[in-house]
């Protein structure tokens, strides 16, 4: 069996973190959806890096940007490619690809790819 690239969406919107993993796994990739920035952090700690991660920024609990920093303070995840998928945009730190919602999936399937492709060497 080969082993594909996962990709972490940290959404708590169902129907958009369902939308996007159907598309992005019909794109040959495998994903971990998580509603949550401490579920996030918890998949983390106990499975495989995922190539890439896309998350939202404004979530009950936990906000998206301590996920950010998380992820950047940690040398097992500092290098994996990170994407702000968000209804505000503006609230995403320096330096972080963002894909305003509603999404356009192409831009966001062909970061994915890349960021995928990069790990994977």
């Amino acid at each position: 069996m080969t082993h594909r690239p996962n990709v972490l969406i940290v959404e708590d919107d169902v129907d958009i973190g369902s939308a996007l993993s159907a598309r992005l796994q019909r794109e040959g990739f495998d994903t971990t959806v998580v509603n949550n920035v401490a579920e996030a952090i918890d998949w983390l700690e106990d499975a495989d890096p995922p190539c890439v991660v896309l998350a939202d920024l404004l979530m009950p609990g936990i906000i998206g940007q301590s996920l950010l920093g998380y992820l950047r303070s940690d040398v097992r995840f500092a290098s994996i490619p990170v994407a702000v998928v968000s209804g505000s945009p503006q609230l995403a730190p320096e330096g972080y690809r963002v894909f305003r919602k509603p999404l356009d999936l192409q831009p966001l399937i062909e970061f994915v790819r890349e960021g995928c492709s990069v790990a994977a060497h």
